[in-house]
């Protein structure tokens, strides 16, 4: 029985199947070309679909769900899993939010952030809305 692969090719992301000549072998209705290929090491790579603009300000908060989720609660309870833009790193650890600039946040301080909400995307954490933050303010205690 032959060994046969699907290749994608870089040029124009069209597949083609191969047998083991590696020939391309006839594909007529099932040949079909993929999307623009993203950073596979970068889960936030593929961006949302527009969405309204919005700012929400809570308290930086850590839990220990599925190795440790971080969130944003606001007044109201609402948690939000934020995706902070580069330069922003969580320390699970430490329970503190760096910014680019030495900015430091630790849990229970207040943070906002403005950006939208990514409805075509999941988190293990599941403890609220993932909002992609497009820009970042820690409040002075």
């Amino acid at each position: 029985m032959p060994r046969v692969a699907w290749y994608r090719s870089p040029a124009d992301g069209r597949m083609s199947v191969h047998g083991d000549d590696r020939e391309p072998l006839a594909v007529g209705d099932d040949e079909f070309t993929l999307p623009a290929p993203t950073d596979p090491w970068d889960p936030w790579a593929a961006k949302s679909p527009a969405r309204p603009e919005m700012t929400v300000t809570g308290r930086l908060g850590f839990d220990d769900i599925e190795g440790g989720c971080s969130f944003l609660e606001t007044d109201e309870g609402t948690r939000y899993e934020v995706a902070y833009p580069d330069g922003w790193t969580l320390d699970r650890m430490r329970a503190e939010l760096r910014g680019p600039g030495g900015q430091l946040a630790r849990a229970g301080e207040s943070v906002t952030v403005r950006g939208a909400i990514a409805t075509d995307r999941s988190s293990i954490c599941q403890i609220g809305p993932i909002l992609v933050a497009t820009d970042v303010e820690i409040q002075s205690a």
